[in-house]
């Protein structure tokens, strides 16, 4: 049990770290949301227009949850100093990565749906060089982990007032499905 006792991570960076990765996901949530609403202001009514919202702000704090949770379990599970550590910086800045992949992903699918393994591997090669790039680089500069710490701390006020609208749509879900 004293191994994991020395991997533990404060409940302050838990919930500093949550917010950090919840952020940019509910970005691109809103992103999309706002990419289609005007269409859904003239179809729907203000009641599917609640629902049509809440479902992305549900599913985006889903999303959020889980990624967290997995990157809790690996801050108890890897020893300290790879994660635990540094817990809110490395989460973080690891989170925003793949969501910055993930959202070029997003904007180049009907590209990629055509390239075989000669365009594939190395774009898979520069996905991974660039995680661990980026996790050197904050495992070696402290000062870059401060300010890691840091954006997470601002953006963390921003990412709770998003929480606010993910409760509303849960309460929509829930009063839809009832």
């Amino acid at each position: 049990m004293g191994i994991f006792k020395s991997r533990k991570v404060s409940s302050a960076d838990l919930s500093l770290a949550f917010g950090a990765i919840a952020f940019p996901i509910h970005v691109w949530a809103i992103i999309n949301i706002l990419i289609i609403f005007p269409a859904w202001l003239l179809r729907l009514s203000l009641w599917e227009l609640a629902g049509a919202v809440g479902y992305p702000l549900l599913d985006a704090f889903i999303e959020s949850a889980i990624l967290w949770i997995v990157m809790a379990v690996l801050a108890l599970i890897l020893p300290g100093k790879w994660l635990a550590d540094k817990f809110v910086a490395l989460s973080s800045v690891l989170i925003w990565l793949l969501s910055a992949w993930v959202a070029l992903a997003h904007f180049i699918f009907a590209s990629i749906v055509q390239w075989g393994p000669e365009q594939m591997i190395p774009a898979l090669l520069l996905v991974a060089f660039s995680f661990v790039l980026v996790y050197g680089l904050v495992q070696r500069f402290a000062r870059l982990e401060s300010w890691i710490k840091k954006a997470a701390q601002g953006l963390a006020v921003l990412t709770y007032i998003y929480m606010l609208f993910d409760l509303l749509g849960l309460v929509v879900v829930v009063i839809r499905n009832l």
